[in-house]
C-alpha cells in the first residue's frame, strides 16, 4: 500500500514538474546543456542517495516488526508456562489441603490413643496401689493361701488372667504410640515436601510474570520504534517526490534546450504508438461507459486493442521521464516532447516496459510491449497526451 501510494504520488510530481509557464517556455534554450546534465545527475545522485534511505529504514521497519512477532511468540509461551504453573499450584494447594486434613485425623487418633493409653495406665496403678495397700503379697502368697485344689486351679487361673491383661495393656500402649508417632512423622514429612514444591513453583510463577512485564515494555519500545520509523519513512518519501519534481523539471529543460537546438519534437503530428495494421482503437477520448462500474465516466486518453507482446513505439522524440507502476494505469511510461507535450503509455505488460528513465528516445522507437496491467478488462495500450499538464484529445495529434 505504502509503495502504490508513493508511485502515485510519484506520477503528481512529475506531471507538476513538467508545468512550465508560457511566457519562460523557450528560456531554457540559452542554457548550456553540460550544466543541465551536470545539475541534472546531482539530482539523480542525491535521488539515488535518498531511496537508499528510504530502502534501508524499511527494512529496519521489517526488523523491527519480526522482533515484534517474535516478542508475540515469546508472550506466548510465557502465558501457556504460567497457566501451568498456576494448575500446579492449584494441585500442590488441594493436595497439601487432603495432607492437613488427614494429620489432623492423624492427631484426633494421637489423643484418643493417648487417653487409652492412660487409662490403661491408671488401672495399671490402681491395681500395684491395691497390692500396695493391702502389704507385699505376691503371686505365690495367692496361690499358698488357696484352701483346697480346686480354689488353687480358681487362683491360678485368676492370675493368668490377670497376667494377660496387664501384659496386652502394655503391648497396646506400645503399639498404639508406635504407629500413631509414625503416621504422624509421615504426614509432617510430606508437608514440608509439599511446601517445598509450593515454594518452587510460587518462585517460577514469579519469574515468569517478571519476564511477560519485561516483555511488555520492551514490546511498547518496539512499537513506538516503529512508529518513529514509518514517521522518518513518510519524510523521506516527500523529499523523495520533491527530487523527483526537480529532476521531471530538469528533464523539461533539456528537452527545451534540445529543442532549440533542433533535436527534439517540435510539437507537430505524433506518430503512433502501434503500428498500423496491428490494433484496433477500442475505446475514445471523453465520456464512456466505465467497463468495470458500468456508470458513465472521463476518459482521458484513448485505448488501442491489441495482441499481448505487441511493440509500444514512442509517439515522438524526447525523454523518458517516468517508467515503472502506477496505480489504475498499472506498468506506465511517460515521455516529455516538449515544454508543453508529454505522452503517457499505460497497461503495459509484466516485464514489458523496454526504457528507463532519463533516457532519450527517438520517434517510432520501441519503448514496451502491450499488456493488460493496472486497472484493464483486456490486452491494449492506454495511450493520453497531455498539453501543459491537461489530458487532451491524442487523434488531433495522431497520424
Amino acid at each position: 500500500m505504502r509503495k502504490r501510494i508513493l508511485y502515485t504520488l510519484l506520477i503528481t510530481g512529475l506531471l507538476a514538474g513538467s508545468a512550465i509557464p508560457t511566457n519562460v517556455s523557450w528560456a531554457a534554450s540559452k542554457a548550456s546543456l553540460d550544466k543541465i546534465n551536470r545539475e541534472l545527475k546531482e539530482i539523480q545522485q542525491k535521488k539515488k542517495q535518498q531511496q537508499q534511505q528510504m530502502k534501508q529504514t524499511e527494512q529496519q521497519i521489517s526488523l523491527v516488526q519480526k522482533e515484534q512477532q517474535d516478542l508475540q511468540t515469546q508472550l506466548m509461551t510465557i502465558d501457556l508456562r504460567r497457566n501451568e504453573t498456576q494448575n500446579k499450584l492449584d494441585k500442590l494447594e488441594k493436595q497439601m489441603n487432603e495432607t492437613k486434613e488427614k494429620a489432623a485425623e492423624a492427631q484426633d487418633q494421637l489423643d484418643e490413643a493417648k487417653e487409652r493409653v492412660a487409662k490403661r495406665e491408671t488401672l495399671l496403678k490402681t491395681r500395684v496401689k491395691s497390692m500396695y495397700e493391702r502389704g507385699n503379697v505376691s503371686y505365690l502368697d495367692v496361690l499358698l493361701g488357696s484352701t483346697d485344689f480346686g480354689d488353687f486351679l480358681t487362683r491360678m487361673e485368676g492370675l493368668q488372667l490377670i497376667l494377660e491383661q496387664d501384659t496386652r495393656i502394655l503391648e497396646d500402649n506400645i503399639r498404639d504410640k508406635e504407629t500413631i508417632e509414625t503416621k504422624k512423622k509421615e504426614i509432617e514429612h510430606q508437608l514440608t515436601v509439599y511446601a517445598g514444591m509450593l515454594d518452587e513453583a510460587e518462585a517460577l510463577k514469579a519469574e515468569l510474570d517478571k519476564q511477560y512485564k519485561q516483555s511488555l515494555v520492551v514490546k511498547a519500545e518496539l512499537k513506538k520504534k516503529e512508529a518513529a520509523l514509518e514517521e522518518d519513512l513518510e519524510q523521506y518519501g516527500q523529499q523523495l517526490i520533491e527530487l523527483t519534481r526537480q529532476e521531471s523539471a530538469k528533464y523539461a529543460e533539456r528537452v527545451r534546450a534540445m529543442s532549440a537546438s533542433s533535436t527534439g519534437y517540435k510539437g507537430g503530428k505524433l506518430g503512433l504508438p502501434i503500428a498500423d495494421g496491428l490494433f484496433r482503437f477500442s475505446s475514445g477520448f471523453g465520456m464512456r461507459k466505465d467497463p468495470f462500474t458500468g456508470r458513465s465516466a472521463g476518459h482521458n486518453g484513448v485505448d488501442m486493442a491489441a495482441h499481448k507482446g505487441t511493440p509500444i513505439l514512442a509517439a515522438a522524440d524526447g525523454v523518458v521521464i517516468f517508467a515503472g507502476y502506477s496505480n489504475g494505469f498499472g506498468n506506465t511510461v511517460m515521455i516529455k516532447h516538449s515544454a508543453e507535450i508529454t505522452t503517457l503509455y499505460g497497461h503495459i505488460r509484466e516485464g514489458g516496459i523496454k526504457v528507463s528513465v532519463g533516457q532519450s528516445v527517438s520517434r517510432g522507437q520501441k519503448i514496451a510491449e502491450v499488456g493488460s496491467t493496472g486497472r484493464s478488462t483486456g490486452n491494449h495500450l492506454h495511450f493520453t497526451v497531455y498539453k501543459n499538464d491537461v489530458a487532451v484529445n491524442p487523434m488531433p495529434y495522431l497520424k
